[in-house]
């Protein structure tokens, strides 16, 4: 999850701002907008999509094991406070005594919605660990349990599939991916800044061994990460830091294409700071990771990210193949992020597409960044995502 906003306080304010996702969404759409989601799922009819990044939060009041930091509940923290109450604010969440079920029953709500199935991959988080494995409590801002998602899943077959989050550092690590991975989840999530996770040390080695013997799958997040606090630790989403597990034989899943921020060039001897973008795309483009080496499309079209890689990637239609559909879901239903003028002064949409989808953002979230998804095209070539690309499957 990502909130790199240009002024920060201002943007966190401005976050209050959100969408009010409606029960009865789907009939509320005028025939217009009715008629630009169809156009845009059509080619789905009789499959089933996936939104493989979906952020499962809530306060921990429902018996769900979720712990939020007091830090992030507290005005003696306004920044974080802002923060977090901004997701919370976005996805409806309008009762905190029912924060939990009421997220997900809002979230259910709008999968109902679209006329295609869909199912979302909702990722779990894990504490923040030192190396000695011992969990760090003031380091950790939200901790969303495995079994939470698992619980989730059996509860909702046919609308989440879970993935956890270990950290490498646990003491338990291996044989926690063994048990998870006995209940059929493939999927682990990782946010290297915020957790404290270094992908290249030798103490993730005996956790990239067991992923592969277990045939699972890492989701990373990669560049910057501003959502989850990482003060003193960005250095962590360096892309190049994941060539230890790409090495060990593990396929890796980059987040948001790792869009956000600089870091150092690991290959450069006079260590310049490079975009994390380029150097995810030098490993995206080595031909000893194909096969291994696969990527999420979620984050790329908010307003602080639309740029060169949005259009690198539509361009590519030759790595298509190995990217995922995601929304980062809630941010989709953060207005201030959604803000689609930029994406029409790049040219990338079209203008008179801009008030159907503020329309349906404004009433389903989920199917709007879908549709959002399916409509962008690079501004010089006209080249969009390709229709595979949306059925892409978890490798």
């Amino acid at each position: 999850m990502r909130l790199n906003l240009l002024v920060p306080l201002l943007g966190l304010a401005l976050l209050a701002c959100k969408t009010e996702p409606q029960a009865d969404s789907a009939t509320q759409l005028s025939p217009a907008a009715r008629s630009f989601v169809h156009q845009a799922l059509a080619p789905f009819a009789g499959d089933t999509l996936i939104d493989h990044h979906v952020h499962v939060i809530g306060l921990g009041n429902s018996g769900s094991g979720i712990e939020v930091n007091a830090d992030m509940q507290s005005l003696s923290h306004p920044f974080k406070y802002t923060r977090f109450n901004s997701f919370l604010d976005a996805a409806g969440i309008d009762d905190l005594a029912r924060a939990d079920q009421q997220y997900i029953d809002i979230l259910l709500s709008q999968i109902e919605q679209i006329e295609v199935p869909l199912k979302v991959v909702g990722l779990a988080l894990d504490r923040h660990y030192l190396e000695n494995g011992e969990p760090l409590a003031a380091e950790t801002e939200i901790y969303v349990p495995n079994q939470y998602l698992v619980n989730l899943s059996e509860t909702h077959p046919e609308q989440i599939i879970p993935a956890i989050s270990l950290h490498p550092y646990r003491k338990d690590a291996v044989s926690e991916l063994e048990k998870w991975s006995k209940k059929g989840v493939r999927v682990v999530k990782w946010v290297p800044n915020a957790m404290g996770i270094d992908p290249s040390s030798s103490l993730c080695d005996p956790f990239y061994q067991a992923m592969n013997r277990l045939d699972m799958v890492l989701l990373s997040h990669a560049g910057e990460e501003q959502a989850i606090d990482s003060q003193g630790r960005q250095h962590l989403g360096n892309p190049l830091l994941l060539r230890r597990a790409l090495n060990s034989g593990v396929k890796v899943i980059v987040a948001h294409c790792a869009v956000s921020g600089k870091s150092i060039d690991l290959d450069d001897p006079e260590g310049k700071r490079v975009k994390n973008f380029d150097l995810f795309m030098r490993l995206f483009d080595d031909p000893q990771y194909e096969g291994l080496l696969y990527a999420d499309i979620s984050a790329m079209t908010l307003l602080n990210q639309v740029g060169d890689p949005l259009k690198t990637m539509l361009e590519r239609q030759d790595l298509h193949a190995r990217l995922l559909y995601g929304s980062d879901y809630p941010l989709p239903a953060v207005d201030i992020l959604n803000n689609n003028t930029a994406l029409k002064l790049w040219g990338i949409i079209a203008e008179e597409d801009l008030p159907l989808l503020q329309e349906i953002q404004s009433y389903n979230p989920l199917l709007y960044n879908l549709v959002l998804l399916r409509s962008i095209r690079h501004p010089e070539t006209g080249a969009r995502f390709s229709t595979d690309l949306f059925l892409n499957r978890i490798p």
